[in-house]
């Protein structure tokens, strides 16, 4: 019999690719492995969800689980951050980006497995035009690929709806100019994709620079500037291994806020969600976030 656990709040968006049966298979899991929850919501809406969240936070909540894609996760982030609470992430979504950052696997017994032996951590929140964020808020052909890829595909094929997102995405990619200025350096360029990360990872398992990580109070930013489609191919398979930050064609930069433009002006996407257009400007909130991460996530950062 597992020992107990502390008493938590559990809100689950509906509209989250696993929906309301996940959140249930959640529940029972988190259940099993000696959570007691003494609330159990499940919503129709993201709103609904953190107007519910909103209440718990004002009565004090010391642990809320959300349930959730990563749109739901990052918006219920960026109102639980500066508070007492401390969040619990249960990932129902497709991508699972920032799940998968903090090393909580998708499916509800790994899940709950995962998080019975978690410890709390505070980490930053990253800030794009007053916007939080937890992983990446980026532009160029990952917004291209947010753009081309399905709703409805997604929902019903998961990560395969990004393959001919992916395909679609390479085919209309056009450098576009981007200046960068941080507290220490100015880059420009002709560029294919711009990143700014607050964690380590992009796109799932991907390392942002060397130096990325959740909790140093830095933003870590690159950019791919303009090359062939020999180069792009070159820079796929670097980011298979870690090392397209070795490129020539890839710049990158540790920093505390930046501000970014581009010509002609391009879509932001903000933890995969569109967030209007450029120009940009990023900062950090220094260690403002509590969330449970498993003690497999936390050795997987020190490594």
């Amino acid at each position: 019999m597992p020992e107990p656990k502390p008493e938590i709040v559990f809100l689950a968006n509906s509209n989250a690719r696993m929906g309301a049966a996940g959140a249930e298979h959640a529940k029972v899991a988190l259940e099993q492995e000696g959570f007691t929850i003494k609330e159990f919501r499940v919503t129709s809406s993201e709103q609904e969800l953190l107007g519910h969240l909103d209440q718990h936070l004002h009565n004090n909540e010391s642990i809320i689980a959300i349930g959730g894609g990563d749109g739901t996760l990052r918006s219920a982030a960026e109102k639980i951050a500066g508070t007492e609470a401390t969040m619990m992430v249960v990932p129902l979504g497709t991508g699972n980006a920032w799940a998968h950052e903090l090393g909580i696997p998708p499916g509800a017994g790994n899940t709950a497995r995962a998080l019975a032996h978690a410890t709390t951590k505070q980490i930053d929140l990253g800030i794009a035009n007053g916007r939080g964020f937890v992983n990446v808020a980026t532009m160029g052909l990952t917004a291209l690929i947010n753009q081309n890829l399905e709703k409805r595909g997604k929902g019903i094929f998961g990560r395969l709806a990004y393959i001919p997102a992916v395909i679609r995405s390479i085919s209309q990619l056009r450098p576009f100019t981007l200046h960068v200025k941080t507290p220490n350096e100015e880059h420009r360029g002709k560029a294919l994709m711009f990143v700014a990360a607050a964690g380590r990872t992009h796109a799932g398992p991907f390392q942002v620079t060397r130096a990325a990580a959740n909790d140093d109070g830095m933003l870590s930013l690159y950019a791919l500037d303009f090359t062939g489609r020999g180069g792009l191919f070159r820079f796929g398979l670097a980011l298979l291994m870690g090392r397209h930050m070795d490129l020539n064609e890839v710049w990158t930069c540790e920093c505390v806020s930046a501000e970014v433009w581009t010509r002609p002006a391009k879509r932001i996407i903000v933890d995969g969600e569109k967030a209007g257009r450029t120009p940009l400007v990023l900062g950090i909130r220094a260690g403002s976030l509590r969330v449970l991460v498993p003690e497999s996530g936390e050795q997987r950062a020190e490594s």
